[in-house]
């Protein structure tokens, strides 16, 4: 049986698994030497796009509000964006949602923000057509600078940002506490009010992401997810497409070399897979005709030597009685040749009758007590013991005639093998909606790597086939024809410390 963990379809979905990690790894690595993406600006943007917004809202609270209640407007806003908020002044006043000492690096870096040539700049009065920094006002140049002008960059990279208004002035992350800061300048409002100097808002958060106010990492992962269901969605059916009919085909295959050559495959595709599927019918039909035809061949065969056989030991037995002495015993040679040579002719006709009856075979219900003593009536020697434990209420699915040529195979092999070491068991016991039928004798055994042979006709374990030793091999050939025709299974094992057992599995009524 193959395990899940070796089968076609894990293996399919694991390369589909690897080939996504390593397109990903192939575009991070990309990106990761390609120093002219700046993925801090690419992820960044909602980042500074949400500060923008919040510092919009944020001064026209503090607009509207004395500066005793400043702190308490930053705590609200700090609340609803899970973050804490600090507004510096360029003459080193402070407000902030929380007490919250500012690291030396962070408080050089608004210092030299506050030192650039946009510090003391003051805006001019808007154009009639603009509003002040409100919320829900115009695009973000009226906070970047109220005149409507861009400032001209004072360089490459984030130091030259630095001096922009309404740019980021600092991001950076300090430890001990570990935090992460995030600021942008942002010039006085039109009226100034209490801002009479730019200021520098400055966002503070545990979290590298912000609680989601920097990034916001939930629509990209829902992204990835959905993307990876989706090719998953779409490359499960396509799989079980392809392994499907392939497990259908090793089953097939299996019933075909147990014997059963009456398997079809119904795979009405055009496909490499559809071809196999006919391949494999177009086998199985040609080697039921080979079977088939080689077994009708040996019985017609049997048969025909049958009656030639039977007159010459008739004309042997007439002969045998007019000879004396030294031609007598030449006679009994010949004879026993002759029985011999009957013998495999009867095994024969019998293997053959056995493997075509079964193709038409029609099961009842059988009475297994009855069975089994019929079997050992047949083939019990005088000298042997045979113990029979078999439930009288017992009843199988089984062709009586079939099932009787079976044991009776066992009960005579048993016999032959190991009828003076010991009694021989036939044994029946439920097992479900099966019943196990066993035939134990106390013999030798047979070696174990011969075991899987045992029921191939012909096999005998003995290499030189000596007369003595036993028959022509195809007892066991025939107990498996019969039982496999009643819908059952048989295989043989040693037992320990000696001995052999066949089972016979059958369908229990």
């Amino acid at each position: 049986m193959i395990r899940p963990a070796s089968s076609l379809f894990t293996r399919i979905l694991c390369w589909f698994f690897l080939n996504l990690i390593l397109v990903g790894a192939a575009l991070g690595t990309f990106i990761f030497f390609q120093p002219q993406l700046d993925l801090h600006a690419f992820f960044g943007m909602q980042r500074w796009n949400r500060l923008r917004v919040a510092a919009a809202l944020m001064v026209h609270d503090l607009y509207n509000a004395p500066r005793k209640e400043w702190s308490a407007i930053l705590a609200r806003h700090a609340r609803v964006n899970q973050v804490d908020f600090v507004l510096v002044f360029g003459d080193g006043t402070r407000f902030s949602s929380r007490p919250v000492e500012l690291p030396d690096t962070v408080r050089v870096r608004v210092e030299h923000a506050f030192k650039g040539p946009f510090s003391d700049r003051r805006p001019a009065p808007p154009p009639p057509a603009r509003n002040p920094v409100l919320p829900g006002s115009g695009p973000d140049q009226d906070i970047l600078s109220p005149s409507g002008e861009q400032p001209p960059g004072l360089g490459e990279g984030l130091e030259g940002l630095d001096l922009i208004p309404g740019r980021p002035v600092l991001r950076m992350h300090t430890s001990d506490p570990d935090l992460y800061w995030t600021g942008i300048m942002l010039p006085p409002p039109p009226k100034p009010r209490d801002f009479p100097t730019p200021f520098v808002l400055m966002v503070v958060s545990d979290s590298a992401s912000g609680n989601g106010f920097f990034f916001d990492a939930r629509p990209w992962v829902l992204v990835a997810a959905v993307v990876l269901l989706i090719s998953v969605l779409f490359w499960i059916p396509m799989v079980r497409n392809i392994t499907r009919p392939l497990s259908r085909m090793t089953r097939a295959t299996e019933e075909i070399a147990s014997g059963r050559f009456d398997v079809v495959l119904d795979e009405p595709r055009r496909d490499e897979i559809g071809r196999l599927a006919r391949a494999i019918n177009h086998m199985t039909t040609r080697l039921a005709a080979f079977v088939t035809g080689q077994k009708r061949f040996l019985g017609d065969i049997s048969h025909e030597l049958g009656s030639p056989l039977a007159r010459i030991q008739f004309g042997l037995g007439v002969l045998d009685q007019r000879l004396d002495g030294a031609n007598r015993q030449r006679l009994q040679n010949v004879m026993d040749d002759v029985a011999h040579l009957s013998q495999l002719v009867g095994e024969l006709l019998a293997f053959s009758r056995a493997d075509l009856s079964a193709q038409s075979v029609a099961l009842e219900p059988v009475d297994l007590l009855w069975v089994v003593r019929e079997a050992v009536r047949r083939e019990k020697a005088p000298d042997s013991e045979v113990i029979i434990d078999v439930d009288p209420d017992l009843r199988v699915l089984a062709s009586p005639d079939l099932l009787t040529r079976a044991l009776a195979n066992l009960v005579r092999n048993g016999v032959k093998y190991a009828g003076k070491a010991g009694p021989i068991h036939i044994v029946a016991h439920k097992d479900k909606g099966w019943v196990n039928l066993e035939v134990k004798d106390s013999g030798p055994g047979v070696p174990e790597e011969y075991l899987d042979q045992l029921f191939e006709p012909f096999f005998r374990p003995e290499p030189s086939r000596n007369r003595s030793l036993g028959g022509v091999g195809l007892g066991l050939s025939i107990v498996k024809t019969c039982v496999e025709s009643c819908k059952g299974r048989v295989f043989a094992r040693n037992q320990k410390p000696h001995g052999f057992v066949v089972t016979i599995i059958l369908g229990r009524c």
